[in-house]
């Protein structure tokens, strides 16, 4: 039951329809049997300064961000974090005794889901999309030991700049370049994981896809989608088709999330908890 005691967490971004977040962690919350509840904010361009600084002044314990304001909160925040600060991008604010602190959990989330799905050894990726999450798996790839990345966007500024991040990290060779079927079925071509870190294909317009064919991708390439609505998006049926071992964004889902409960509540949830919620939920 709400009360007076009950602590507020939620997720800003817009669209937010698409988001199985609010359940995942108000199902998880109520199991753990945790007086706090889990709202999403849908939060208009215009309107972004004021809800990230309202944050105080309504003693929210934090919130997630999502698409599209990642990198927009950042002007706004007291403090990031060591990762977030390197990668340029938000997915999670902290309200620390009126504090605004800015994490990224993205990243993390990320690497293990790879790691839970025994993605192996990984020598060249290949990233379609160039916002924030990119950033962050940008970032935790290159930390990782990875020696090629290859970046693609339709605006060629934004994956040049995220190659030049890459890059200056000083292992392995990044590159950008903007989004095209040629040039994308050259370099996927002996990729051994590729990610779409866009919203193409994202309910509701789940007709959607970021590339036309992944014939060219060898066989042992692992294909990832970090949409998790639908779970099974054009993208991955593609890659299905073709027999190559898909992810969706369900597992990085469940990660972020309990490292989300952790930073802003300090508890560690089940994973397996936080799973049978979200998979019960999602159909």
């Amino acid at each position: 039951m709400i009360d007076a005691h009950t602590q507020v967490i939620g997720l800003i971004g817009n669209p937010l329809g698409h988001s199985l977040s609010p359940r995942m962690h108000n199902g998880t919350l109520s199991r753990m049997g945790i007086n706090c509840v889990y709202l999403p904010f849908e939060v208009q361009p215009e309107e972004l300064p004021e809800a990230v600084l309202g944050l105080r002044a309504l003693n929210i314990r934090g919130v997630n961000v999502t698409i599209p304001y990642k990198q927009e909160v950042i002007p706004y925040l007291d403090e990031l974090s060591p990762e977030a600060e390197a990668c340029g991008a938000v997915n999670l604010i902290k309200n620390a005794d009126k504090r605004l602190i800015g994490y990224n959990t993205d990243g993390p989330g990320f690497m293990a889901s790879l790691a839970e799905s025994e993605a192996g050894q990984i020598a060249k990726a290949v990233l379609i999309g160039a916002g924030g999450a990119a950033h962050s798996l940008a970032f935790q790839l290159i930390q990782a030991g990875i020696r090629d990345l290859q970046i693609f966007d339709l605006e060629i500024d934004r994956a040049l700049e995220l190659a030049d991040f890459a890059g200056s990290l000083g292992r392995g060779r990044a590159e950008g370049h903007r989004m095209s079927e040629e040039l994308f079925a050259r370099q996927s071509r002996d990729a051994d994981l590729i990610v779409n870190c866009t919203p193409v294909g994202m309910h509701p317009h789940t007709e959607d896809c970021p590339v036309s064919s992944l014939t060219q991708v060898k066989s042992g390439a692992l294909i990832y989608d970090l949409i998790y609505n639908p779970l099974t998006t054009c993208f991955l049926s593609l890659a299905q088709a073709c027999g190559l071992r898909t992810i969706n964004g369900l597992d990085m889902l469940v990660h972020q999330g309990a490292l989300t409960l952790e930073i802003l509540l300090g508890i560690k949830p089940p994973i397996a908890l936080m799973k049978e919620v979200v998979t019960n939920r999602a159909g």
